[in-house]
């Protein structure tokens, strides 16, 4: 009985490690870049995909967590690691589980997916071990492994061309939220010499690239309809439901900086990259997708 309670509470740590909705969302993207395509078929080749992608996810988030336990325990105290409820070298078992079950499925799936896997597991492995405390390179890593599950999921049932427009839109809003999280976690990572965009050019700089990233990215979000590619459906739920949402955050985002602020709005950011995968889904079903 005890040895099964005990399986469980390691389940359970493993499972809130890995940060499970940033993990549905890497899910999301893959299978969505690979609806998109056109050609979505669902076969073995992309479930490996999906599933070596989810525990690349849930390592990298889990190997974040180690090293970044001393920071934490001043920015966020109450997760596990930070809270004393599991142990490093635990945690470390985790992050060998999730990074050996992901190589597995992606060896399984075909010579590119596991090249892929590879790079952008060892790239976010050097995030959490360095570039994390650098300015402007770790929040292009995060930004760049994160556009890349839309590749992933098209290169599974395509060509990773066909989700090169699903995966600029991520690389610009991830890159924002990144910068949102460093200053909210700007305090602990000062504490600990981790000098980030927010860390050396202070709130009102950062809060500006912020602005300047969405900008970019609520431009960016209406090309597609423009020049016909996702039609009027994705319009109207990525201007309702991202873009305004979007421009609400810069304009709260000069008032409202402090660190109970940031994370609502960091939560909020990652909520609504859920609504942008929905407005491209939707943007390339057939125009009686509502009727």
């Amino acid at each position: 009985m005890t040895k099964s309670v005990s399986l469980m509470k390691h389940i359970l740590y493993f499972y809130k490690l890995s940060r499970p909705l940033n993990v549905v969302i890497t899910i999301a993207s893959v299978l969505i870049a690979a609806i998109i395509t056109g050609k979505f078929t669902f076969t073995s080749l992309l479930i490996y995909a999906t599933i070596t992608a989810a525990f690349i996810a849930a390592g990298a988030n889990i190997i974040n967590d180690i090293f970044d336990v001393e920071i934490d325990k001043i920015n966020k105290p109450s997760r596990i690691l930070a809270a004393g409820k599991i142990s490093i070298r635990t945690a470390w078992i985790y992050f060998g589980i999730a990074y050996t079950t992901g190589f597995v499925f992606a060896a399984l799936g075909d010579f590119i997916m596991l090249v892929i896997a590879i790079v952008i597991a060892l790239l976010l492995v050097l995030y959490s071990v360095y570039l994390k405390r650098t300015i402007i390179w770790g929040n292009l890593v995060v930004s760049i492994a994160a556009a890349t599950a839309f590749l992933y999921g098209a290169q599974a049932v395509s060509s990773w061309m066909d989700g090169i427009i699903p995966a600029v839109f991520a690389l610009f809003f991830h890159f924002g939220r990144e910068v949102v999280k460093d200053l909210q976690d700007i305090e602990g990572d000062l504490a600990h010499n981790a000098i980030t965009f927010a860390g050396r050019y202070g709130k009102q700089k950062s809060i500006a690239l912020i602005n300047t990233t969405f900008a970019i990215l609520i431009a960016l979000t209406l090309i597609p309809y423009f020049i016909g590619v996702y039609n009027r459906y994705y319009l109207w739920i990525v201007l309702l439901g991202v873009d305004l949402v979007l421009a609400a955050i810069c304009m709260a985002l000069w008032r409202h900086n402090d660190r109970s602020s940031l994370g609502r709005i960091s939560h909020l950011l990652k909520l609504d990259m859920l609504v942008g995968l929905f407005s491209i889904y939707v943007g390339v079903r057939d125009a009686g997708f509502f009727n």
